[in-house]
This record gives C-alpha cells, structure tokens and sequence, in this order.
C-alpha cells in the first residue's frame, strides 16, 4: 500500500487566515489565552518571525514589534472548519481519509492511473489542491504511516521509496528530531551521539527498547524503515460545515451577506473539488447576547454559484430579519452530485444540468423557493387547481406524437370577471375589461360541482356552468357562471 500524507503546518494560523485571503504574504501571528493570562502568540508565518515577532509575546508586544503585523484570535469555529477543510483536501482524491491533528492520511494507490507522470505529480496535484483551498501544505507519499509522517516535516514534496532498503536509506540523513515529539527521547538520543536516523537503525532495536521502552523502540524501528502503525480511515461526513465568529455584532443585512458570502464561497471550494455541488443550505445565527437563530434555505436544485446561494440567504433574512445583533454564523452544506444526461441524436440538446440547476436557483432567489417547482395533479374536478412539487428532470422524453391537430384550452389566471347578455339558447354578448363580443354559436350548459366537505378558508364547495363559445372576433372562448352568486367569468380560450 502507498499513502499519501498532507500536512499543514500551523493549522490553526493557517486555518484564521482562509477566512481573510487578503493577507497572505503580509506578516500573520495567532493570539491564544492560557487560563487568565493575557492572550499570547502561539503560532506565526515566515513573515511575522523575520519581522522580529516570537511565540510567548503579547498583543502589544508583537505589535510594538512589527506594525504590519496581523493578529487573529485562536476561536473554535476557525479550528474546526480548518481540520474539516484539510480532510475534505483528501476526500477530493481518495474515499476514505484518516485524520490525524494537522495531517491527513489516505491510499494513493489508485491515483498512479489519473496521474501516469508518477508519484511525484501526484505531491504536486495535492498540494496544489491544498493551496486552492487556502493551506500550505507539505506532501509526502510513502508505504507506512510513520515514513510518510516523517517525511512531510523534513521536505516540502517527498516520494519514500517502496522497498523497506530504499525507505531506511532514504530516513537515514535526517534528524532525529523529526521523529519524535518527546524532549526525553531526544536528549537521550543526543547522549548518545545519535543525531539522525542512520545512526539509529544501526543500534539494536532490543537494547533501545530496554534503556529507553516502547516509544524508544518505535523510533528505532521507524529508523530501519519498519512501521507496523495501523491505517484506520473514516468515510466523509453526510454534510459539510464552515462556520465563523464575529470580532463584533452585526446588525445590517448587507454586512452580514458579506460575511457570508465567505462562508459559501469556502464552501463550494471544498464542493468543487469533490466534484460535489450544494442542495441545500441551513443557516445557525448566533445572536447576542445569547441565543440561535436557525433557519432552512432550500434550492430548487444543485449548484455551485456563490451567488445564487447568497441571493437565496438575502431573501431569506429579508423575509425573516434576526431578531437580534449576529456574533457568529454557521454554515451546513448538503452535498449533491450535478445530474449528468445523455444527448439523444434525434432531439435538440437541451440545457447542460448544472446550467439548469442554475437557473433554477436563479429563479427561486427571485420569485421564492415555494413558487419554483413542477405542476402536480391534483384530485379534484376544479379546473384551476394546480400544486407544486419540487422540480426532477427526468430522463429523454420518448412518448410519441400526435399527427391530428388538438384544441388545447389556455387558462386565465385569475379568470376574467365578465358581463353576459344571455338568451333563450345561452349566452348573446360578453363584455369585459380585456374582451367584448357577440357570441355566435354556444354549447353549453355543463354543469360541474363539488368539494362541499371543505372549510370556507379551504376553499369551500362550488358549483359552476361552463358554456364554450365562438365569438364574433374569432376565438373560441370558455366561460362558466357561478351558482352561488350568479357571476360569469372567462376562464380562457382554446387555441
């Protein structure tokens, strides 16, 4: 088996810093509190050191230090986006991922098929993707956990060699160092005089195991090239999350927009590189002093325009204003697979489905996500009912057509309130705002009734006679007259 290792050094940095992209390449640190202590620098990026900062400074100090220097606060919901946003760095090329801190795990073995170059242009492709997502990844592929582990802290792009002699020859230059976290371990290997990883491989691994235990001996195997460590991967989770917490409250609809637009936008990243597109939205506000605010934002299909999402959250929160000041936003994505068609050589191709989906999208950010959909029967004889349900492309529509000519009735909706001359054999003369003409031929009546067992707020019963005329204009229309209240109203015309 080859794995693949990524590693993001710093990832609760790096993890601040995906939510304010304007700042790379200008001096960054991170300020965490320690009980009641004043928060303190506990991690900061190559520009920040050059620029005389240390970790254990305070805010005024660093500050004081260098003025250029961007300080982010240590929060929960930055850590927990950035480690689901590394794992999501390895679902977009493998299956199954296991997580480790700041290191993802995942076999690599498949991707020699994608990637015929080789296992380096495989590093290259992860940590290209890394950076896309907004990581700096170092990439190492190797045949055990612990080689690729060490790999990834001692260079920027590392394939170990497959065999246990070229991966023992490979270790043998580094340091020891990278192999273990323990300062024991470490003082007592330099006590030793062994200073890097060949210098370990030749001592016995019984006697290192003896004087030193089992993390002793672990780091000696590993330095012969032997790791028995297990790969212990995990499946995505069912949806994806990104979250943030405001330095101060927001009050206004657009500066809130504006903060979320970064949450979609991170979002749809990590989509996109899934292959994945989003189908629904749910939104947690936090508001303050305390509280949620949690609300449902449902697509009329898959996406992957920022835009449209944001439309929809904007209607959303116009509709439905938080009833106070948002500290902190919440974002879960329900990830979806765009719906791939197969042209048909006899009919005209169609809209592609993401450029659908869209456009759907599109339209219930405008109109509403209840008003977007696709008609339903429903079981009454009422002419203008009609429901909705939510639109499912089907697949190439085969059914044949007919060679005869067909009326098809048009409707009016809402149907046209009428004045109606009638006579001994119906209906003379109508007259409306849009429509006036004498009626030459009529049949009719039909008589039509029901629902009586509904509520007047329902709807309630009706009964009606419908009359289908010719008019002196040409058309052919319909008509019907309500039995309850004698009115006549023109229900369409037939075309």
């Amino acid at each position: 088996m080859r794995l693949a290792c990524v590693y993001v050094p710093q990832l609760a940095l790096q993890a601040a810093l995906r939510r304010c992209p304007e700042v790379h390449g200008t001096p960054a640190a991170l300020l965490a509190s320690q009980g009641k202590n004043k928060p303190r620098v506990t991690e900061l990026d190559a520009e920040a050191r050059r620029a005389g900062v240390r970790p254990g400074m305070t805010a005024a100090q660093a500050a004081a230090t260098a003025p250029a220097l961007r300080l982010f606060t240590a929060t929960a919901a930055d850590a927990e986006a950035g480690a689901a946003a590394l794992a999501d760095v390895g679902y977009a090329f493998a299956p199954r991922v296991e997580r480790e801190g700041e290191r993802i795990f995942f076999a690599a073995e498949d991707l020699k098929r994608l990637y015929p170059a080789g296992e380096p242009a495989i590093a290259q492709a992860l940590q290209a993707h890394a950076a896309r997502l907004g990581f700096g990844a170092r990439v190492a592929l190797a045949a055990t956990k612990g080689a690729a582990r060490v790999a990834s802290r001692a260079h920027e792009l590392a394939v170990v060699p497959d065999d246990r002699a070229g991966a023992r020859a490979f270790l043998a230059p580094l340091p020891v160092h990278l192999f273990t976290d323990d300062d024991d371990l470490r003082a007592a290997f330099r006590r030793w005089g062994t200073r890097t990883a060949g210098a370990i491989a030749a001592l016995p691994v019984d006697a290192v195991a003896l004087r030193l235990g089992p993390a002793g001996a672990a780091v000696a195997r590993l330095a012969r090239g032997d790791d028995d460590e297990p790969f212990h991967p995990q499946l995505p989770p069912d949806a994806l999350e990104e979250a943030v917490e405001l330095d101060y409250p927001i009050y206004e609809i657009e500066p809130l927009a504006f903060v979320l637009r970064g949450l979609v936008d991170r979002a749809l990243a990590r989509l996109s590189g899934r292959s994945l597109a989003c189908a629904g939205l749910t939104l947690r506000l936090a508001l303050d002093p305390r509280g949620l605010d949690v609300r449902e934002v449902p697509l009329a299909a898959p996406t992957r325009e920022a835009k449209t999402l944001v439309d929809l959250i904007r209607l959303d929160l116009a509709r439905r204003p938080p009833e106070a000041a948002v500290v902190g936003a919440h974002l879960i994505a329900l990830p979806a697979r765009v719906r791939a068609t197969q042209l048909d050589i006899l009919r005209p191709a169609g809209p592609a489905p993401d450029r659908l989906a869209t456009t759907l999208a599109r339209l219930a950010a405008l109109v509403g996500p209840e008003n977007v959909g696709a008609p339903a029967v429903v079981d009454s004889w009422r002419e203008e009912a009609i429901a909705m349900k939510p639109y499912a492309p089907g697949g190439p529509w085969s059914a044949p057509i007919p060679s005869e000519t067909r009326l098809c009735l048009r409707h009016r909706r809402p149907p046209e309130e009428v004045e109606v001359l009638m006579g001994r054999a119906g209906p003379t003369a109508l007259r409306g705002l849009e429509t006036t003409a004498r009626v030459l031929v009529a049949a009719g009546p039909y008589r039509l009734s029901g629902e009586w067992w509904q509520e007047v707020a329902a709807g309630g019963s009706w009964a009606r006679e419908y009359w289908d005329v010719h008019a002196s204009d040409g058309a052919v229309y319909r008509l019907h007259r309500d039995a309850r209240d004698g009115r006549f109203y023109l229900d369409g015309y037939y075309d």
